[in-house]
């Protein structure tokens, strides 16, 4: 995927035999959770990548719809997975972020009261702890939540949509059994 600014952005693609959730899946379910989708059109069974009328290959698995035949709407438990999967990332995201937050406020009043010049200057500490605060709270929580916490937070929902998955397929194994 090309940006407009000419940076070339990858798009990360799980490698742990779970199907869920494709990009075009990903989407529609968002809208879905968000309620601005309806839970219908045409699904590939496998990995319940939304598919046009009229294609006949799954875009995502390169399924046919004689392996596996095509549904209306997405499963209810796989559209947990996806909520289940959102609420995980976002909990460990906010968490590294407040986290990055509390460092800057401790961080910045630390250094404000064990620096000898702030002392007597109780303006020119003022302006040094809200700059700490500014810059500090913002470079922290961005890199504390987009980075550790992303990661950390996409790995543990990862792992929950595939017990996710593993459940549903357990329960549904005739129509997921593909043999090629």
């Amino acid at each position: 995927m090309k940006e407009d600014i000419g940076i070339e952005i990858e798009e990360y693609r799980a490698t742990d035999n779970c199907p869920l959730f494709s990009p075009a899946l990903e989407k529609h379910l968002v809208g879905v959770l968000n309620g601005s989708h309806p839970n219908q059109g045409n699904f590939c069974s496998y990995c319940f990548t939304p598919m046009g009328a009229d294609e006949e290959i799954c875009p995502e698995c390169d399924l046919g719809s004689s392996q596996v035949p095509k549904v209306r709407t997405v499963p209810p438990e796989i559209v947990e997975a996806m909520r289940q999967q959102r609420s995980i990332e976002s909990r460990w995201v906010n968490g590294f972020a407040y986290l990055g937050v509390l460092i800057a406020v401790i961080g910045g009043i630390i250094f404000v009261l064990a620096t000898p010049i702030f002392d007597e200057n109780l303006i020119l500490a003022t302006i040094a702890y809200g700059l700490i605060l500014l810059v500090g709270s913002r470079v922290l929580a961005g890199l504390l939540g987009g980075i550790y916490g992303d990661r950390i937070g996409y790995e543990r929902g990862r792992r929950s949509t595939r017990e996710h998955w593993e459940s549903y397929i357990s329960k549904n194994a005739p129509s997921h059994s593909i043999d090629s």
